[in-house]
């Protein structure tokens, strides 16, 4: 255990006394302290704006006067995706997803205001946020810091005088990878403190679900993958004839699992399970609404059917008979049938981003880069699946406001007499506002097994990698 500390107390001075590395780290500390103060700002300014107009959207539907109920249901009101404390950690896919929707009776409209629309191209190779830099640029640094671990001790003849003094390849491999692991907790722990410090703190009406233990899981998950470049590097250094043998391999490693294959991933996903345009997406909702799913019930015919169930099961002659607003009655039905179809085409447009993700997922076993990238996005409330959910609690709650007015028009006013019976603010105020909250950290977790299985595989690999090479090594060098 002594060589192990001498060991340990030895790389780390040698790291103190490379200039480039002592660089590098600055350089890390300030990109981080910088992504994350301007994240938390963004984050702040963001929220502030998402609070401000949502209020005031609450207050124009209170305050709408007067009026028909279903002519207030296509008045309608809008809803507003909230910001996660954590997404000044990791913008994930928030610049993509849109920020507001406009709710009101028959249609399901996009979200709008995607900041990714004021950006160049360029915003593809991802914006300045702290989980950028741990992703990519950090690695770069564990790559400098440990590429000539165990070269430079061969060329300097080292190797063979600590073997000689009864140092073992697993006392040297483990006392630098622990020296390299230390020193990038040193240059990390200001981070991380303050990423605890303003997740845990001054956050009220927050969306985010389990904020505390999503931290601690993305300190875990970065660890692990960290951990993992550590190992990496002072294997291939142990491998490697010389530093520049050591330094290139790892260079190749880190362009190809950081640069090339998630884009290449990305690209054959699509080129496979190919997305509808928007408008592909929107003629066929309204295609199936007019002539039916089947193609063979129109919306007349519908009615038709409808009325005659109606009038069947009250014992009556016409619609005027009947003890309630039948005009609510079928406005509802539309609708519902509407929905029935936006639901198939929506089931359809999920199925495809699904078959997306399960082939990133997969490629993530491959790639540890892939693997903690989808963990950082889902742990921060900022991924595809989080946005789905998020989307399917607006749908639900617009079906609840549009049936609330159909409702009322049905059982309130009488048919024929559309523009004769106006409601008011009391039942306006039977619609509450909308709030909402992210999915649990395990209905979360379910959607990325395979990349938790991924980052416990590699890191495992490594270990085994590193006690077997270590045990196959000769005692002592030529």
């Amino acid at each position: 255990m002594q060589l192990l500390f001498l060991i340990i107390k030895k790389e780390i001075l040698i790291a103190l006394r490379e200039r480039l590395v002592l660089a590098l780290g600055s350089i890390i500390v300030i990109l981080l302290g910088v992504a994350l103060y301007a994240g938390y700002l963004t984050y702040q300014q963001q929220e502030a704006i998402i609070s401000q107009t949502q209020n005031e959207k609450r207050q124009e539907w209170l305050g709408q006067g007067d009026k028909h109920p279903h002519i207030a249901a296509h008045y309608g009101t809008f809803v507003f995706k909230p910001k996660t404390v954590l997404s000044l950690f990791d913008f994930g896919l928030d610049a993509y997803t849109g920020t507001s929707v406009y709710l009101e009776a028959h249609y399901q409209h996009e979200f709008m205001f995607r900041p990714a629309q004021d950006h160049s191209s360029m915003i593809r190779f991802g914006e300045l946020s702290a989980a950028l830099v741990l992703q990519v640029l950090v690695p770069l640094l564990i790559i400098f810091l440990s590429f000539a671990s165990y070269t430079h001790e061969r060329e300097r003849g080292t190797l063979k005088l600590l073997l000689s003094q009864g140092v073992s390849f697993q006392t040297l491999t483990w006392g630098k990878i622990l020296a390299y692991s230390i020193i990038l907790i040193v240059i990390l722990s200001p981070f991380m403190i303050g990423i605890a410090i303003l997740s845990f703190t001054g956050v009220q009406h927050e969306a985010l679900q389990q904020v505390e233990a999503r931290v601690i899981l993305l300190y875990g998950v970065y660890g692990l993958y960290l951990f993992f470049f550590i190992s990496f590097s002072v294997w291939i250094s142990l491998r490697s004839s010389t530093g520049r043998n050591a330094l290139l391999t790892l260079l190749s490693c880190w362009i190809l699992l950081v640069i090339l294959m998630p884009k290449t991933v990305a690209n054959f996903s699509e080129s496979i399970y190919t997305l509808p345009s928007m408008r592909e997406f929107k003629a066929a909702i309204d295609k199936d609404k007019a002539n039916g799913l089947d193609g063979k019930t129109p919306r007349s015919v519908r009615m038709v059917n409808l009325t005659n169930e109606y009038l069947e099961k009250y014992q009556v002659d016409s619609v005027e008979q009947l003890p309630f607003n039948f005009e609510g009655v079928s406005m509802q039905a539309g609708e519902e049938y509407g929905n029935m179809v936006y639901d198939h085409h929506l089931e359809k447009l999920q199925n495809i981003f699904h078959k997306q993700n399960r082939l990133s997922s997969i490629a993530s076993l491959f790639n540890p880069f892939l693997a903690v990238q989808h963990l950082s996005m889902g742990l921060s409330g900022t991924d595809i699946h989080t946005f789905i959910h998020f989307e399917d609690e607006v749908e639900a709650y617009r079906r609840a406001l549009v049936r609330k007015m159909n409702n009322d028009m049905a059982e309130n006013s009488k048919y024929g007499e559309f523009f004769g019976y106006k409601a008011g603010e009391d039942l306006w105020k039977q619609i509450d506002d909308f709030s909402y909250q992210t999915p649990t950290v395990k209905e979360l977790l379910s959607h990325y097994k395979l990349e938790l299985i991924s980052i416990g595989l590699w890191t495992a690999m490594m270990v085994l990698l590193i006690h077997y090479t270590n045990r196959k090594m000769r005692p002592l060098h030529g």
